[in-house]
């Protein structure tokens, strides 16, 4: 059965087709004010609900896709917002590199130290993130869908991958980790073995030859985490980290670390509250939507 594509690809498209076969008209303005109003209720009570799930220790590694790319998916943030969040992040502790905030995961001021991941390898990144990050010092994580870096088979259409010139230039800065995230980003759900081996495998080889480097770090395409996948990337990374999930800490698996999504519908307001308290029960409710099982949790 094919895979329903997600709400915000279908929602940055001008039409869409109806059961029927028929074209059905974009969402007018009142329905998207109405979708917004109850997106920022749903928000609140999902951050009220962070105050009866306990402590949320640990360091934040957030997750990042687009930067100013316009295309109005919320995985895409504007630069003005994302200053905004590199800013108060920076008010409120460090940001630190992938390995320090393992290595001090239950330092009693871990909570206070946050890590910087992008997925997928986007051109607007380069033009519209790393200037800042390069400007400041601060480390980051890049996981590459070596795929349409390579070949230009773009992810979305509109998008516009990074090229291995850009990324050779930010590996200089001396500020990048390198990581993974296949070669088609496909969802790896149920995917057979021997195919899981041959994205990891494709994008792996890439990654060295265009940077010199092996990638030793993960990133499972679109967040989600499977049980048979998980042994192929045992035996060929360092770190794998999901989508979602719990608290990071000493005894956390370092081939299962949750991330905290970062969308443009979290606003500023919202982004604090994922920052300090997580915003679980939202990832908890949205992977119940959408069939997942998170093994975090």
């Amino acid at each position: 059965m094919a895979r329903v594509a997600p709400m915000s690809e279908m929602t940055s498209r001008t039409t869409v087709s109806d059961a029927g076969g028929g074209i059905v008209p974009p969402p007018t303005s009142l329905q998207q004010t109405a979708r917004e109003a109850a997106r920022k209720a749903s928000k609140a009570a999902f951050a009220a609900a962070d105050l009866f799930l306990g402590d949320f220790p640990g360091p934040r590694i957030l997750i990042y896709h687009q930067i100013g790319a316009g295309s109005g998916r919320q995985m895409d943030l504007s630069p003005e917002m994302f200053r905004g969040h590199v800013k108060w992040l920076l008010d409120h502790g460090r940001i630190v590199g992938f390995g320090d905030a393992l290595s001090g995961a239950d330092d009693p001021e871990s909570n206070r130290r946050f890590v910087l991941t992008f997925d997928d390898g986007y051109a607007d990144f380069y033009e519209n993130a790393f200037p800042l990050l390069r400007d400041e010092g601060l480390p980051f994580v890049l996981y590459l869908t070596t795929g349409h870096i390579e070949t230009g088979d773009l992810l979305h259409p509109g998008d516009r991958p990074l090229t291995w010139d850009q990324i050779d230039e930010m590996l200089a800065s001396g500020l990048v980790t390198l990581g993974a995230h296949t070669h088609t980003h496909p969802d790896l759900r149920d995917m057979p073995v021997d195919q899981v081996e041959q994205e990891i495998g494709e994008s792996n080889r890439l990654i060295e030859l265009r940077t010199g480097q092996v990638p030793a770090h993960f990133a499972y395409p679109k967040g989600y985490w499977d049980q048979g996948a998980e042994t192929v990337i045992r035996r060929s990374y360092e770190t794998a980290v999901l989508g979602a999930g719990g608290p990071v800490n000493k005894g956390t698996d370092h081939l299962r670390i949750g991330r905290v999504p970062v969308q443009q519908a979290d606003g500023h307001f919202f982004f604090t509250r994922k920052v300090l308290r997580g915003m679980r029960l939202e990832e908890r409710v949205r992977s119940l939507v959408k069939g997942y099982r998170n093994p975090l949790g």
